[in-house]
């Protein structure tokens, strides 16, 4: 009873505790010694966090069913056409307030698949295995079209484009490809504890992911908290972040509908690297745009907090019926 409440409500409880406690980092000036801890969990703990869920995740994935299918070339061909139409409405953009929601929402397009959608589109009935590729194809198209299109609208990027894609995708294909690698060798070579991670630990990466989105819910609070900008534009942001986190799940799910994959569609395409979307927009963009993917984060994550919660009330109905439930 414990287990099956804690996995339906295990996001919302996560994105809670990041909220409280950078809530209570923020107004309690008596923890304040205790911030450089909070920063090494932040900063040096994450990316651990990140590489051992995705290890466990990855060991479930079946190389051969990792082929690109047709919802892939559709979703980011999308993808593309809505960056390079934002990048030009940018560029001719007088307005600086306008410019500023136009670049939260052009992050928000084309930040890339989170390595962890797999994760979550496993716990829903996806194929982790399609998700993969996704979210391998989404990085690649994200580390070449901001060198290629971000200087249409921002000066920010002062290497060449090869140097800019080089600086992106070793930002991102590192964490991961190396677990992906890791994985696919213990499958090979480790066959006894490849058996004991796909059967004994099969949640665990769920699990390690709650602690995970605590860390990174902090960092978004963080963001929208200490921004600068008046309530009118951070409401404006958060608005954008809301559209197309709803945009981009029920584009996902329709596209992938007609390709027989409507779960894992929607997962790779609506769930987004937040961290690096974070990132990209501190580094490049207005910081002010951040605000929007820091929005984003949190909304994706109330959609994955519900559709976990609807997908175990579907298993509870399927164990009832004694049916067998959907799974792609």
């Amino acid at each position: 009873m414990l287990e099956t409440i804690l996995r339906k409500y295990l996001l919302i409880f996560a994105i809670a505790t990041g909220g409280i406690v950078f809530t209570l980092f923020h107004n309690v000036p008596a923890l304040a010694p205790l911030k450089p801890a909070a920063y090494f969990v932040g900063d040096k703990m994450l990316p651990v966090f990140i590489f051992t869920m995705l290890y466990l995740s990855f060991c479930k994935v079946n190389l051969k069913d990792m082929r690109p299918r047709m919802w892939h070339v559709v979703l980011y061909t999308l993808t593309f056409a809505s960056t390079l139409a934002l990048s030009l409405a940018i560029r001719w953009c007088d307005s600086p307030t306008a410019k500023i929601l136009l670049e939260g929402a052009v992050i928000c397009v084309i930040c890339p698949p989170a390595a962890a959608a797999g994760v979550i589109a496993g716990h829903i009935g996806g194929n982790e295995s399609s998700v993969v590729t996704g979210v391998l194809i989404g990085n690649l198209l994200a580390s070449a079209c901001i060198p290629g299109l971000f200087p249409l609208f921002t000066s920010k990027m002062g290497g060449t484009f090869f140097q800019e894609f080089l600086l992106l995708a070793g930002h991102v294909f590192p964490v991961i490809v190396l677990p992906l690698i890791l994985a696919f060798a213990t499958k090979l070579f480790l066959k006894r504890l490849h058996h004991f991670i796909t059967t004994t630990l099969h949640d665990a990466s769920f699990y390690i992911w709650g602690v995970t989105l605590s860390v990174v819910a902090g960092r978004s609070f963080n963001v929208i908290v200490n921004s600068p900008e008046p309530a009118t534009v951070i409401w404006a942001l958060a608005g954008i972040g809301l559209v197309i986190t709803a945009f981009n799940f029920a584009v996902g799910k329709i596209v992938g509908q007609f390709c027989g994959q409507r779960i894992s569609a929607g997962q790779a395409y609506g769930q987004r690297n937040g961290v690096f979307g974070l990132w990209i927009s501190l580094t490049f963009l207005d910081p002010a745009a951040a605000i929007a993917q820091g929005c984003y984060i949190l909304w994706q994550n109330c959609m994955n907090s519900w559709q976990i919660w609807h997908r175990e009330r579907y298993l509870e109905r399927c164990r009832k019926a004694g049916i067998e439930p959907y799974v792609e």
